[in-house]
């Protein structure tokens, strides 16, 4: 992107971030990935050639770091980037206060919605146990039904049959189950619709909406125009 040809800061700053998906690669470091394919699954329409582009550009300025300790390499916020924290926080809650979609279908994606899920949850709270919720999306496209939660000393994807018993059943449409992670329906309506089904133990029936919540960027904001 062409410089703004100003020593402003704001204009400074904006020659990094106002790339294309960089406030996005942003939020997937900030989120917990490192790995490139932990950031590539969080933006899985970006090419690896413009991921790999974006990562240099961040590095170059000083905001995120390469490790070569592990295998493959590893990507780390440094304290700049981590300043970063409270702008990248502060657009989601504008965008969740006045930017508002209706979901429209290519927003729509089973995959990036369980990644998004599965790291945000915490394993406590659903049981005191070894615990596997199956998540059956009977309106995704096909081989993109079915995932699995399985919640221990950590929250793990499985988009392959883990081969354990399934202790919850949780048969969803794609949409309700967005709305209802984003906060703009409840598990309670979805369930009384039937948009929303859960089956399992009564005990893990009972508490799995509260577990499961609704996306932490919300925090207590409300949608503009709310008494």
């Amino acid at each position: 992107m062409p410089g703004y040809g100003q020593f402003c800061p704001v204009a400074k700053t904006s020659e990094l971030l106002c790339e294309r998906w960089m406030p996005l690669v942003l939020r997937e470091l900030m989120c917990g990935s490192s790995r490139f394919s932990e950031i590539q699954r969080g933006v899985p329409t970006i090419s690896p050639a413009l991921l790999s582009k974006r990562l240099r550009q961040l590095v170059a300025a000083g905001v995120v770091e390469r490790t070569t300790s592990t295998p493959g390499g590893a990507y780390a916020l440094t304290e700049a980037g981590w300043e970063l924290y409270p702008l990248i926080e502060a657009m989601g809650t504008w965008g969740q206060r006045w930017v508002r979609s209706e979901y429209g279908p290519d927003e729509l994606d089973p995959s990036l919605l369980m990644w998004d899920m599965h790291r945000m949850l915490q394993p406590s709270g659903l049981a005191d146990r070894r615990t596997v919720v199956e998540f059956w999306i009977r309106d995704a496209p096909p081989r993109r039904t079915t995932y699995w939660l399985v919640v221990d000393d950590d929250v793990d994807l499985c988009l392959a049959d883990p081969g354990q018993d399934v202790d919850l059943r949780v048969n969803a449409e794609l949409r309700a189950l967005t709305q209802v992670w984003m906060g703009d329906l409840t598990m309670r309506e979805c369930l009384t619709q039937g948009r929303i089904e859960l089956l399992g133990a009564p005990a893990l029936v009972d508490r799995f909406p509260a577990w499961l919540g609704r996306h932490p960027v919300l925090g207590g904001v409300e949608r503009a125009g709310s008494p």
